[in-house]
């Protein structure tokens, strides 16, 4: 079943000549690599994808070979798209809210998130694979297409991103063998590693700091989270793209089963980021409260009752972790 979907995909991208490439908002890395990646082999087949993210391309992320082509959402696709390609979304409305208004359908969703219902016309989600890039790999490998080495950098960026370094629970011998193969194709694991994660703005690591200073253990020390207010930005003088990765700074204390990141916005919502080390699914949890992702990482977004809703999910995950046994 798999492989016949993937070929009708295949089939789907092959026969357009200007696509429209979207990903979800607040970008990752697999968001754009999947984005860059997708974008650099479809011109390499001749092909004229435009390429939309909401707010364009974040400062992390400019290293990536051809960052200059990831544009902002515009209010309308251009006339001439004849196909609409969503990436690493897991929901059609976190393609952002000006798409909500196009009239033009999402013809194929590839993606990695178990939660995605398929809101395309053709849905490609493999979760045993950890990484969208990971995902658009298998799709050109069967294709036969071939992976320029700039495509190679941004799919690999995506691989390693989402795996944590090839750290996460989810990594097997598959992801292993993808990763090598795009080494061999160009993608160059150090110059990315630097990058991603040894170039550290001093805004950045301001709001990192100040966020891990929340820091708050329970459970018997088997979940902690940490809360980011709307002040913290003026403060540090970060953007909201610089959260990404502070999680890691609660999800990786020895003993701690289930970190949680409690984003406070401006406009009285709450922004929730889970992590598992294995024995937790975050996605059910993140799934009761209308969110999702994967068993070991998740997200919820709640529009109002910020503190409500914070300890409701903190009961939640008090609730999950008391299954464990000691």
């Amino acid at each position: 079943m798999e492989k016949a979907l993937t070929q009708k995909i295949i089939d789907r991208l092959a026969a357009s000549k200007n696509p429209a490439v979207l990903a979800h908002i607040r970008p990752d890395g697999d968001a754009f690599g999947s984005l860059l990646g997708l974008g650099h082999t479809l011109k390499e087949r001749g092909q004229n994808p435009s390429l939309f993210v909401e707010g364009g391309m974040i400062s992390m992320y400019q290293f990536l070979p051809g960052a200059n082509l990831v544009q902002d959402l515009p209010s309308q696709l251009p006339k001439e798209t004849d196909c609409v390609i969503a990436l690493d979304t897991s929901t059609r409305e976190r393609l952002g809210q000006k798409t909500l208004a196009w009239p033009q359908p999402i013809d194929v969703v590839i993606d990695h998130h178990i939660s995605n219902p398929g809101y395309g016309k053709l849905n490609l989600i493999i979760s045993e694979i950890p990484s969208t890039t990971g995902v658009l790999f298998h799709i050109f490998e069967q294709a036969s297409w071939k992976v320029p080495p700039a495509a190679a950098t941004c799919l690999y960026t995506g691989l390693t991103t989402d795996t944590g370094s090839f750290r996460y629970r989810g990594t097997n011998a598959l992801t292993l063998h993808t990763a090598a193969k795009l080494v061999e194709l160009g993608a160059d694991p150090a110059e990315i590693a630097k990058q991603c994660y040894l170039s550290i703005s001093h805004e950045r690591y301001a709001l990192r700091k100040m966020v891990t200073d929340t820091i708050s253990i329970k459970d018997s020390k088997k979940s902690a989270f940490l809360t980011i207010l709307p002040e913290f930005y003026a403060k540090s003088g970060a953007k909201s793209e610089d959260t990404e990765g502070i999680i890691e700074d609660v999800s990786s204390i020895q003993g701690v089963e289930v970190g949680s990141l409690f984003e406070f916005t401006s406009d009285g919502g709450l922004r929730v980021s889970l992590r598992s080390k294995g024995k937790i699914d975050v996605n059910s949890i993140a799934s009761s409260f209308g969110g999702g992702g994967h068993k070991a990482a998740a997200g919820i977004r709640f529009t109002n009752e910020a503190e409500k809703n914070r300890d409701l999910v903190l009961q939640a995950i008090s609730k999950a972790v008391a299954t464990l046994k000691s």
